[in-house]
């Protein structure tokens, strides 16, 4: 799916300070977000990444577009395994 305002509950994020950047780029650019129902968890690294981009292309009028979907390629978390690390650092 294309990323919006109105979908943005549709994604997992890791906080919501990551929710907020992807929010100011889908609401302030023209950059095309697209998101597939993975259980990939958008972390602020690569919500900083996106923005930083897609405002630059936008001085350039350039296009950009990105596909949430290649954990490979882009620094995603899988939130269960963050989850378990972060419980087995606090125990």
């Amino acid at each position: 799916m294309m990323l919006t305002k109105n979908n943005l509950n549709h994604v997992t994020f890791e906080n919501e300070d990551a929710r907020l950047l992807i929010l100011d780029v889908v609401s302030h650019t023209s950059a095309c977000l697209y998101y597939y129902d993975t259980d990939i968890e958008i972390t602020v690294s690569i919500a900083l990444k996106i923005r930083e981009r897609a405002y630059k292309a936008d001085e350039k009028e350039d296009f950009y577009s990105v596909s949430l979907l290649d954990s490979k390629h882009i620094p995603f978390r899988n939130p269960s395994k963050s989850r378990k690390m972060l419980g087995a650092i606090s125990a």
